[in-house]
């Protein structure tokens, strides 16, 4: 299926399929995935992708091919400095002896090389069909949370890997023990992670549990993102794939201070578009979220309103594995099962949130300069009167 006619889209067949991705600067996006363990003929690799949104092109800058012998890459997150985690199960022979090194740090070079760093261990390898489902660092890099796919969560210091806390477990809380995605607030404070039941907030320094919040009623948690130090952004998907929606949380003003808040968060939701039955990934900015369809769709949310400013309809040939966003949120871009990486210019949020910010500066500039001139007026006449009191008491003289 040819890529969806769209003044602002641009694709690129990237000959693998696609599993995890993150920007590492506006213009340069790391993907991963490939054909896993096994002689199938669809090699493991990590690309490195310039992309020129004004032209809109994208070309593959670099390429890491992987192992063979084991898994494909299944997540990643990438810090401004270049250093790229990855999730990669080692062979099924190595995990059957109790060895997983699924941890990869590799190092994003200036000439786009891609550097291999250090590989480690977080899970016990008790159960092959575990891996690394959930990879993201803290937005200044600060911490790393690494979920398994049966439920136990790791926060980990950066660079130094050592455990923050003790690992969250809930692989034995039955249907509600799949983590399905996590997320540090803007201002590190908070570590999220949402199952399908639930999204918990816990302190990332401590590990203690700050709050939970549940799903709108006959729904589903899907996607988990920090709009900002006190706004969730979420997505959950209706029973019998009805439908989906996008709740927005304003978090109580003593989230912070305390373990037991005053007041409940402040919720708004609001269903996406019709056909979508059930969304299956999210990223968000400060003023724009990005939500895949299991319909093949990809839309563009406002976060304040949360409303589709843009619908881009069968954008991949199969599922969405990955959407995100890149830092200045300007482009967005999604990847496939289907080998394909699809990528949308976002224009008009910015732009809006420039004009918002430039009123707010002009109004507040006429305002100082008000006061300025009300307060020059008042010392001036004050040292007018007190001249005129020097010269009458000059004359009483």
């Amino acid at each position: 299926m040819p890529p969806p006619s769209d003044a602002a889209s641009f694709s690129l067949d990237i000959r693998y399929p696609v599993y995890a991705a993150a920007f590492a600067s506006d213009t340069k996006l790391i993907v991963a995935g490939g054909g896993g363990e096994g002689k199938n003929g669809v090699a493991n690799k990590i690309s490195v992708l310039n992309i020129d949104p004004v032209e809109k092109k994208v070309e593959v800058a670099e390429e890491k091919v992987l192992s063979k012998d084991e898994d494909s890459p299944m997540s990643l997150d990438v810090t401004e400095e270049g250093v790229i985690a990855i999730g990669v199960n080692s062979s099924t022979a190595a995990i059957k002896t109790g060895k997983n090194e699924h941890l990869r740090l590799f190092k994003l070079e200036s000439d786009n090389r891609i550097e291999t760093q250090e590989r480690t261990q977080l899970f016990t390898a008790e159960h092959l069909e575990e891996y690394q489902k959930c990879t993201r660092f803290s937005p200044a890099a600060t911490y790393l949370a690494i979920a398994s796919s049966v439920g136990i969560l790791h926060c980990l210091a950066f660079p130094s890997l050592q455990p923050q806390f003790p690992a969250i477990d809930i692989s034995g809380a039955g249907g509600d023990s799949d983590i399905q995605d996590v997320d540090f607030s803007c201002n590190e404070k908070l570590l999220s992670y949402t199952t399908p039941k639930s999204v918990t907030l816990l302190s990332a320094v401590s590990g203690e549990k700050i709050a939970e919040y549940f799903p709108p009623p006959a729904s589903t948690f899907r996607g988990v993102r920090f709009a900002s130090h006190d706004t969730l952004i979420l997505i959950s998907n209706h029973a019998q794939r009805r439908g989906a929606s996008i709740l927005k949380l304003t978090l109580p003003s003593d989230i912070y201070l305390t373990k037991q808040q005053s007041q409940p968060p402040v919720r708004t939701l609001r269903s996406l578009h019709a056909g979508v039955k059930a969304v299956t990934a999210l990223d968000c900015r400060e003023s724009i979220a990005c939500v895949a369809g299991a319909d093949l769709s990809v839309a563009v949310v406002r976060t304040d309103t949360l409303r589709e400013i843009k619908i881009i309809r069968n954008a991949h040939a199969f599922p969405v594995t990955r959407v995100v966003i890149n830092p200045s949120g300007t482009v967005m871009a999604s990847t496939s099962v289907a080998q394909s990486v699809f990528l949308v210019k976002i224009e008009g949020v910015g732009a809006a949130s420039s004009r918002r910010v430039m009123i707010t500066s002009t109004i507040v500039s006429v305002v100082v300069i008000v006061i300025i001139g009300v307060l020059v007026q008042l010392l001036v006449q004050r040292q007018v009167l007190g001249r005129q009191g020097d010269m009458t008491v000059g004359e009483d003289k």
